[in-house]
């Protein structure tokens, strides 16, 4: 019998308080010791778990009202102006006309995998075309579906130098010899779906021999080397070290100069900020057992423009809910922590069971995780302390060329993104919650673009903590010298889920996967993003969305 058949008799829906959270590894390996199959949900250790939670702290205004349920915050329509939750009509209508170019471009990479095409390189969206990329001719089969896929949208044929599996045997090979070498300066490789080569993002002056003589050319770009700090060393500088912050406190910098009164916890409930029963994707989560901060929330100082941190803790956003037979759970980033892990949201209330009965894969970047009181299929959407969502529809794979939205907890939805050429190929090392990182494979390019105009007619600056405005859509010197991000999506980020709006309806979205690391080394794109791909998350994990249509009552 299957552990999803045998979940459902072991476990009680949960009725405790709850917000969704991510996920972590350096403490985790003793997780990985306990991977032996797929289904990596223990029933019974997770069933011991569930049961044994106790309920968990009510806010005051919970004291003071009903826990609202789903009926009380359904997915606000769009307003009058014809944009909602900080996509544009425009960007609205690019996703729309890129739907039928999409499906038509997964079923032809589908029926290339299933036969093992080997000429097979990729697709990709370009300029309203579908763009197949095959090295040799395309067999009777393969042409088969191409020519039908043809019939309905545009499609083109381009010639690769070389196939996914020649590319992907490459970078296999290349990631062994490193391995066995010791050599970490290689800190991300993959391949594009032109089959042009291999990618390859090197530490340092010297490029290690492996590359210098791979079987296929390799196109190099440079960072600075970066050390990772080990577990006992806090990742914040002293300066901006501090406790959890509390609502209306007046606060102090490691060196005791003030920080002001923190205007928190003044948000609305449900939000990002202050999740509630059943949670929702897009939430503001934080791992408390982390060893360091990751500057994923931010304040001012009193009396100066210096942004800085709150604390030093780590903070990230709750990805999306998912069924492992009918139990709901949580997908997060595992750099963020694993499901044994200790998350709270900003008020300080925890947020979900921790669990040694979850198995997590290392390698694959994500984890699950248990939300108390149960998950909804809705997705935050809107600014950083928005209270509407999005009902989610379902998820699918990534295709390279493809518009995609990004709904954070630090800076919000932001949809000036794309999917990148690298889809489901690229390794990299991601640094976790205790200090350490993690090789991750199988992961997806995504990039952000400078930001020209406004998200919301009068919100453009996304607010801060302490409910001041920092401007994170133009690089400017003043924003610069003001200490706000230039980038879209900050480290608080990190969990948030990818998705496109689906055609036809306001409110429906698609997952394409969750974001799981910022391209955050010196002379790395700095609007560069990888993601994991839905496809790469249901290969590892048994687990199916939990949308509104399988939603329980």
């Amino acid at each position: 019998m299957s552990l999803p058949s045998m979940l459902p008799a072991l476990v009680a829906p949960s009725t405790h308080r709850g917000a969704a959270r991510p996920v972590s590894n350096r403490g985790d390996q003793g997780l990985k010791q306990r991977v032996v199959t797929r289904r990596w949900l223990t029933a019974a250790c997770l069933a011991a778990a569930i049961l044994a939670v106790q309920p968990a702290s009510v806010h005051a205004e919970q004291r003071s009202a009903p826990t609202p349920g789903p009926a009380e915050r359904p997915a606000q329509a769009p307003s009058e102006s014809g944009d909602h939750g900080g996509v544009t009509p425009a960007q609205r209508a690019r996703m729309a006309s890129e739907e039928p170019l999409v499906q038509a471009a997964l079923r032809i990479r589908r029926a290339a995998q299933a036969t093992k095409a080997s000429g097979f390189a990729g697709v990709a969206l370009r300029e309203g075309t579908v763009i197949v990329y095959w090295k040799g001719p395309v067999p009777p089969a393969s042409r088969k579906t191409i020519d039908q896929e043809a019939a309905k949208v545009p499609v083109a044929i381009r010639p690769a130098a070389h196939s996914a599996q020649e590319l992907s045997r490459a970078a296999d090979e290349i990631g062994r010899k490193l391995r066995a070498a010791g050599d970490r300066s290689v800190v991300s490789i993959g391949y594009p779906v032109t089959g042009a080569g291999i990618t390859a993002t090197v530490a340092g002056t010297k490029t290690p021999a492996v590359l210098a003589n791979a079987p296929v050319p390799v196109t190099l770009a440079r960072t600075a080397t970066k050390i990772v700090k080990p577990a006992s060393e806090s990742t914040v500088p002293r300066s901006q070290a501090g406790s959890l912050a509390v609502p209306d406190t007046a606060r102090t910098t490691g060196s005791g100069d003030p920080m002001g009164t923190l205007a928190l916890g003044n948000w609305p409930n449900p939000s990002r900020q202050d999740d509630a029963v059943p949670a929702w994707g897009g939430a503001h989560v934080i791992n408390s057992d982390a060893t360091g901060g990751n500057h994923g929330w931010k304040t001012r100082a009193a009396g100066t423009d210096e942004v800085i941190d709150v604390d030093n803790r780590y903070h990230c956003t709750s990805s999306f809910p998912v069924l492992f037979g009918t139990q709901e759970l949580m997908v997060g980033a595992l750099s963020c922590g694993g499901p044994h892990r200790t998350f709270v949201d900003p008020s300080g209330d925890v947020v979900n069971t921790p669990t040694t009965g979850i198995g997590v894969d290392a390698s694959s970047g994500v984890s699950l995780t248990i939300p108390k009181g149960g998950a909804e299929p809705y997705l935050y959407t809107d600014d950083p302390w928005g209270q509407t969502g999005w009902q989610i529809g379902g998820w699918e794979a990534p295709v390279a060329g493809q518009t995609v939205c990004i709904s954070g907890a630090e800076r919000g939805v932001f949809c000036d993104a794309e999917i990148d050429d690298e889809v489901g190929t690229e390794t990299a090392y991601i640094p976790t919650s205790q200090g350490d990182s993690n090789e991750t494979h199988n992961m997806t390019n995504i990039s952000t673009h400078y930001h020209g105009g406004p998200v919301w007619d009068g919100r453009r600056p996304f607010k801060l903590a302490d409910g001041s405005e920092c401007n994170a859509y133009e690089y400017l010197k003043e924003v610069d010298e003001l200490g706000c991000s230039p980038v879209p999506l900050g480290p608080g980020d990190m969990g948030a889920a990818v998705f496109t709006l689906t055609a036809g309806t306001t409110t429906g979205v698609t997952i394409k996967g969750i974001l799981v690391h910022q391209h955050d080394g010196d002379g790395q794109n700095p609007y560069g993003y990888h993601m994991v791909g839905s496809d790469r998350i249901a290969a590892v994990y048994d687990v199916t969305p939990l949308t509104s249509r399988n939603d329980r009552p």
